[in-house]
């Protein structure tokens, strides 16, 4: 055997195995290469998604943000508004001034000086040199200087308290007369009393003078039904009988809300020259201050400071206060609207108009 022939037996791998295995390599390079851009391409599509869903977030965080800044902003005002709620109430408690602490102070003091009064008035009544008249109503001039209650003017407003605090000089009392039927609390004396005071105060009226008369409790309501626009005469004898008649038909009964009271002569199409107003304390009852549970001493004088706010301005207002133990802050409260419209304050005893 010959070198050559050796030599070729030696070759393990020819022409042709060499070029199969440098197509498979191509195609596996060829196959990696290709797999490479899809996966470029499919990883380029998540990015854009990805950036479209943060934008998104973006803008629902931005509204949020809107949101939560408007609602911030409706919470301030409600605070601010809160504070000014508080800061009005605190003005409101204030209203207790020194001043009215010492006229109730004052008010404590007078028991003593009324007895007084009524005994000395006990004894004019019983002087020999003092004849009564034989009329019902007694002699003008006399009773004007005892009240103290001047019924000067060309139309005269009665405003007449009918609640449930008319049945009796004290809350007890009054309470026990609630479940009267309606004949005897139309007889129970202190709201005859009122009756007889009022039918006195018309009497005594100039026969020029016009006048009017509304009872109010929870409502108002005129003493002739349908006729709360119309001036009456001491001169125009039907009328006034009608009106005598219903007098005696009306029932103290519910609260008493002086506000509507007062709102009611307002709204007059006159208005009065002067208002004399029959009750036995502060009002119960407010429209602009609604008032759920028992009414103390200050919410009292804050209805009535509500109220006073609907007085026609410039016209006196005159008090005719009877007695009632459950309201101490009364006399001195209406001393000072008598005061503050240069009007009267008259406390009568128990006699009174009847001596």
């Amino acid at each position: 055997m010959s070198v050559a022939a050796k030599r070729r037996e030696t070759e393990v791998f020819s022409l042709a195995f060499l070029d199969c295995i440098c197509c498979g390599f191509g195609a596996v390079l060829l196959v990696f290469i290709l797999s490479i851009s899809q996966k470029i391409n499919i990883d380029k599509t998540d990015v854009d998604e990805l950036k479209a869903r943060v934008d998104q977030m973006k803008r629902d965080v931005n509204l949020s943000q809107a949101e939560i800044d408007r609602l911030a902003k409706i919470l301030a005002a409600a605070q601010l508004e809160l504070e000014d709620e508080n800061s009005k109430n605190n003005r409101d408690q204030l209203k207790l001034t020194d001043r009215q602490r010492e006229l109730l102070l004052m008010l404590q003091q007078t028991g003593a000086m009324k007895d007084a009064l009524d005994r000395l008035l006990g004894e004019k009544k019983a002087l020999p040199t003092e004849d009564h008249a034989p009329i019902p109503i007694p002699n003008v001039d006399r009773r004007q200087y005892l009240t103290g209650v001047k019924l000067h003017g060309e139309f005269v407003v009665f405003l007449v308290r009918a609640s449930g605090s008319m049945l009796d000089e004290t809350i007890e009392g009054a309470t026990n007369r609630l479940t009267d039927p309606d004949v005897k609390k139309r007889e129970a004396p202190k709201w005859r009393r009122t009756i007889h005071a009022l039918q006195w105060m018309i009497a005594s009226l100039d026969p020029a003078t016009r006048f009017q008369i509304f009872f109010y409790n929870d409502e108002t309501t005129c003493v002739l039904e349908n006729r709360a626009d119309e001036w009456f005469s001491t001169t125009d004898k039907k009328t006034v009988g009608e009106i005598v008649k219903r007098l005696d038909t009306v029932v103290p009964q519910g609260g008493a809300n002086l506000e509507r009271a007062f709102t009611t002569v307002r709204y007059l199409p006159k208005l009065p020259d002067s208002i004399v107003l029959f009750t036995d304390g502060l009002p119960t009852r407010s429209d602009s201050l609604p008032f759920d549970g028992d009414v103390g001493p200050e919410q009292r004088i804050r209805f009535f400071e509500v109220a006073k706010t609907q007085l026609p301005p410039h016209i006196p207002v005159s008090t005719i206060l009877f007695p009632f133990s459950g309201d101490p802050a009364g006399p001195a409260i209406f001393w000072e609207l008598a005061n503050a419209t240069r009007g009267a304050l008259v406390s009568p005893s128990k006699s009174w108009p009847d001596t």
